[in-house]
């Protein structure tokens, strides 16, 4: 969802947004840093910020860039802009002296690099490492501290960490697993920054095109507020936040791309992605006209790559609805069979494996899911068969055109009357109880080839090259409570086509298959 608002920023900031007469005091304090000199570096921005040789805005954008971070935090830089002031601000006002500040610039020099080590007690580094070294230490599971980079960061340094990178603020956080970043963001924005200077800048400056090119570094954490204000239904937050992303973006030249980016819809369309549309048009099959099906139920495999795409996107609300739920197996089996080892009850692999389908998910998620494949379809450049498509839940008409295949009358998929071939081999995964004499030989849960769900793609296809539309796990339509298909653990009457099963929360045996509708070819 930020990749389009990244675009619009100007991370390489000119340095006529400190006066030119700081330089002077830019350069001592830069001299005093190398030679290890803390005392002289302390003097030297008191000093500067006694002479009033500084702008007021640039101190106030690295305020809210050092309330953007946890106590003791690692803070990487790269820039005058996103440096100096921050020291300014830790010896001379006392603000957040806990920070310690890494500026990449400064960093290239070994000797630096070394006294750093020593004076931070950063042990987790070793004396003598490269830049790149140094770097991976304070991302490594060694650090005690977390580690913060600054918007104004160069992109390309954080290549290797970017898919563990958490935005803040005006910086971003370092962690190995995944966390609320939109929640410490809010509290940061609402209870933590100076924002006054944005909405009404009161203070001289001697460039304020500088420092407004600089506040568009804002926009990153504000449009993500901005989505998160507007799904919550916090309206006048939500106003609120529009009005300063468009003042931000109208003082930084960028009107024009910040109203573009503000009035797309709030859906999954802002989504990043990686999945082509060839992935999603895969195992379609045509039903009737512009309605195609997806040959197999919606595998775990399928739905892992909608919520990893969730956590791409930092979409942490969303992730926390379209969660599976764990299954303990066993408690579904006879009292008999509950202690045999597993390659006796799952004889074709858990139900977790990715091949099988994705259940225990509410109504909600799968039509989230089915939103999310509509989105990515129709934004994606690629080439595609169809220029917009609906990806979707069934109605009952629909499911019941698609598992006939084309059969009139048919009672199951394949067109008989009856679960079983003239083997004596069951053609459905549900509950039986009779042997399969063609097959193995046995009764019981197992009888049909599997205790619980089985691979997607198990048995024979119908007529239309659908797998499993009776039986595995039963199909949710699109009006909530409302099955087709049967399940695992279903007798055969509710894997006939025209009955209709039932259910009110998620469970182990329900699952759902995806319909695509073509809306422009």
């Amino acid at each position: 969802m930020l990749r389009s608002v990244f675009s619009l920023l100007i991370l390489f900031v000119l340095q006529t947004a400190l006066h030119a007469a700081a330089e002077d005091f830019i350069a001592r304090i830069r001299d005093a840093e190398m030679a290890g000199n803390s005392e002289q570096v302390a003097s030297s921005c008191r000093e500067w910020y006694a002479s009033g040789q500084f702008s007021s805005g640039l101190l106030d954008w690295n305020y809210n860039a050092l309330m953007s971070l946890e106590p003791d935090a690692l803070l990487v830089t790269q820039n005058d802009n996103d440096t100096y002031p921050v020291w300014m601000l830790q010896y001379a006002l006392q603000v957040r002296p806990d920070v310690h500040v890494l500026n990449l610039d400064l960093l290239q020099n070994q000797a630096y690099r070394d006294q750093v080590v020593r004076r931070e007690r950063l042990s987790f580094i070793h004396v003598g490492s490269s830049l790149s070294e140094f770097l991976q230490g304070c991302v490594s599971t060694k650090n005690v501290f977390p580690t913060y980079f600054g918007i104004m960061t160069d992109k390309s340094r954080l290549e290797t960490t970017k898919n563990s990178l958490y935005l803040t603020g005006l910086a971003l956080k370092y962690s190995a697993r995944p966390f609320d970043n939109i929640a410490v963001l809010r509290n940061n924005y609402e209870n933590r920054f100076r924002l006054d200077y944005l909405k009404l800048p009161m203070a001289y400056e001697a460039d304020p095109a500088a420092i407004a090119q600089i506040n568009l570094n804002y926009l990153p954490a504000f449009v993500l507020l901005y989505r998160h204000y507007s799904t919550a239904g916090e309206t006048e937050k939500s106003v609120a936040m529009h009005d300063l992303i468009l003042r931000i973006g109208q003082a930084g030249n960028k009107e024009s791309e910040v109203r573009a980016l503000l009035d797309k819809k709030n859906t999954a369309e802002q989504v990043v992605s990686d999945i082509t549309p060839k992935m999603l048009e895969k195992g379609m099959k045509n039903i009737a006209g512009h309605l195609y099906a997806a040959e197999t139920e919606t595998t775990n495999a399928q739905y892992d790559r909608f919520l990893q795409d969730l956590l791409k996107n930092r979409d942490f609300q969303q992730l926390e609805l379209c969660k599976t739920a764990k299954t303990d197996w066993r408690t579904f089996l006879p009292d008999s069979l509950k202690n045999r080892p597993d390659a006796v009850i799952f004889p074709h692999g858990r139900p977790e494996q990715p091949e099988m389908p994705v259940q225990n998910i509410s109504h909600e998620a799968a039509e989230r899911y089915c939103n999310w494949m509509t989105a990515v379809y129709n934004a994606s450049t690629e080439r595609k068969k169809f220029k917009k498509v609906v990806f979707r839940l069934p109605t009952e008409a629909e499911w019941m055109l698609a598992a006939a295949g084309g059969i009139q009358n048919a009672a199951y998929p394949w067109g008989g009357y009856y679960v079983r071939n003239s083997k004596g081999c069951y053609l459905v995964n549900m509950k039986v109880e009779e042997p399969c004499t063609g097959c193995t030989g046995k009764g019981g849960p197992d009888a049909d080839g599997g205790f619980f769900p089985v691979a997607a793609d198990s048995y024979f296809p119908n007529n239309y090259g659908l797998y499993n539309v009776s039986g595995n796990v039963s199909e949710m339509l699109q009006e909530a409570g409302k099955t087709k298909g049967g399940s695992w653990n279903d007798i055969h009457y509710y894997g006939q086509i025209k009955t209709v099963g039932e259910y009110s929360t998620p469970g182990p045996a329900v699952g759902f298959r995806v319909f695509m509708e073509v809306i422009e070819e």
